[in-house]
């Protein structure tokens, strides 16, 4: 009977080390991109960034055709295009490398969705201009997905 007991013992201490073992590794797989996380929040604070996404989702498409491409838009349009799209764009690349969860990217659904209704047909119509067919798929196939996603899910940090 001690002998089972030693050996049930044996395996819950083996089971527990090796539970922890892969809580560690997760955590230093995290802790290894927080760098790069707290350089995109930097950039989401500045007025700029909040400057560009107003003009994206507000005159973009009243000021200029789509039919034009992103190439083929002035540059300060441009500028706010990339900075706004290519910000969101790396956000949803940290949640699909598990590194961000969906509780943080939830909060930025709205602003995913909204810029994407503006710029998806630059976007599209850069796609054929310029052949880089895949140019913001990420970002383009997220947005559909938060569309869909409610801000009362029970994975939004929105949520009390």
């Amino acid at each position: 009977m001690l002998n089972f007991l030693a050996i049930g013992l044996s395996v819950l201490a083996l089971l527990s080390s090796t539970y922890f073992a892969f809580q560690q590794v997760s955590s230093m797989k995290r802790a290894n991109y927080l760098p790069a996380y707290l350089e995109l929040l930097n950039h989401f604070r500045s007025a700029t960034f909040h400057q560009h996404h107003w003009y994206i989702v507000n005159r973009l498409t009243t000021e200029h055709d789509p039919a034009l491409g992103i190439s083929g838009l002035p540059g300060e349009a441009q500028e706010a295009i990339y900075d706004v799209a290519f910000f969101l764009h790396n956000f949803v690349v940290l949640r699909r490398l598990d590194i961000i969860d969906d509780r943080y990217l939830i909060t930025l659904n709205n602003r995913i969705i909204r810029t994407w209704e503006a710029i998806g047909p630059f976007v599209r119509r850069e796609r054929e201009l310029v052949p880089i067919p895949h140019l913001l798929q990420i970002l383009e196939d997220y947005a559909a997905v938060a569309a869909l996603v409610s801000p009362d899910s029970p994975t939004s940090l929105l949520r009390p």
